[in-house]
């Protein structure tokens, strides 16, 4: 597997599983439209990360060397991303100093949208983490043109399928839309956790692709 394959996967898994993002679809689809409202949600968070990521592979992929300083910049980087979800993972397992609302306000307003208002709010809430990830990937990456597009595949089939497929399954039928609104009870109620899990395991996976790229640099 190249660098850069394997740092576009790990990048769609990044955004596929980013907490913030989850939520707010789980939220967005509790009205009385979820499939509307969902899909225009998942819209708007696919057409920033992808823009992103295609923009990148055209304007900068390529034009840094991967074993030149500036290079091996962007991997350090791509460290010191993992080490700060890691070390901010651990810091969410302390008991929270006093206590959260059921629902954070920002995330409240995302009950009850009309399905426009919901595709800005996906765009809003799209992970930027795993793009800048993989827009530095792809500006270090010794590929063609068409490598780079071709790479973006598994990116999108992950970032975007693991929200679709909650769509689907949460939709399908009247006791699984009863399944939704507990399940996105249960996840906002549990979010501290969540992201807890969500930094360190991501983090700690940043951190191994780090170290690996700079051994191969």
């Amino acid at each position: 597997m190249s660098d850069l394959l394997r740092t576009l996967i790990l990048c769609g898994i990044l955004s596929g599983t980013q907490p913030i993002t989850l939520m707010g679809l789980l939220l967005v689809m509790t009205g009385p439209s979820p499939r509307r409202n969902g899909s225009a949600f998942i819209a708007g968070a696919f057409l920033v990360e992808t823009t992103i990521l295609i923009g990148a592979s055209i304007v900068v992929g390529g034009v840094v060397e991967p074993s030149s300083g500036a290079g091996r910049s962007f991997i350090w980087i791509r460290f010191a991303l993992g080490v700060a979800l890691f070390v901010a993972g651990v810091l969410l397992r302390r008991p929270a100093r006093k206590p959260a609302p059921e629902v954070p306000a920002a995330l409240a307003r995302l009950q009850g949208l009309t399905p426009t208002k919901t595709f800005v709010a996906g765009v809003a809430l799209a992970d930027y983490q795993g793009p800048f990830v993989g827009a530095m990937a792809l500006a270090a990456a010794d590929v063609s043109a068409g490598g780079r597009l071709l790479a973006l595949i598994p990116y999108t089939v992950i970032a975007t399928g693991i929200p679709v497929v909650i769509l689907l399954t949460s939709t399908r039928s009247d006791t699984a839309r009863q399944k939704l609104t507990d399940g996105s009870n249960w996840v906002v109620a549990h979010r501290r956790q969540l992201g807890s899990w969500f930094g360190i395991v991501l983090g700690g996976l940043l951190i191994g692709d780090a170290i690996v790229a700079l051994l191969l640099a």
